[in-house]
């Protein structure tokens, strides 16, 4: 099972409390651990520092679609606009306005489904 960012932090937190309190019992029965708590220190601050890397992203990420929204809203917005004046100057009972309407209506109109081809009999 994978444990979140700060579960793991906090096992390697409590495993390098653990390794430098510890560290004379375990040289005693033969454990050098000096290099494992400067590999596990700097392995620990490279995770650290890509998480907080990741972090600020993740805010540039939520404010960039924010922004991506309303710019979309905007020009979809002031395009419908547009589109409805021009059905209104072509009215929207002539053919040429119902073409224009049809730009907008046919934007999420899904295709008719093909016809149901019954099938063939085995002899």
């Amino acid at each position: 099972m994978a444990m979140t960012t700060t579960e793991t932090l906090g096992f390697l937190e409590g495993l390098l409390q653990y390794l430098t309190v510890n560290q004379g019992t375990l040289a005693a029965k033969g454990l050098t651990v000096t290099n494992w708590i400067t590999e596990l220190e700097t392995q620990r601050d490279t995770a650290v520092a890509k998480n907080t890397q990741q972090e600020g992203l993740k805010a540039q990420l939520r404010t960039l679609t924010h922004e991506t929204e309303t710019a979309l809203t905007t020009v979809y917005n002031n395009g419908s606009t547009k589109l409805d004046a021009i059905i209104g100057v072509l009215g929207k009972t002539t053919e040429e306005g119902k073409q224009a309407a049809r730009l907008r209506s046919d934007i999420r109109r899904t295709p008719a489904d093909p016809p149901v081809v019954p099938p063939t009999p085995n002899p």
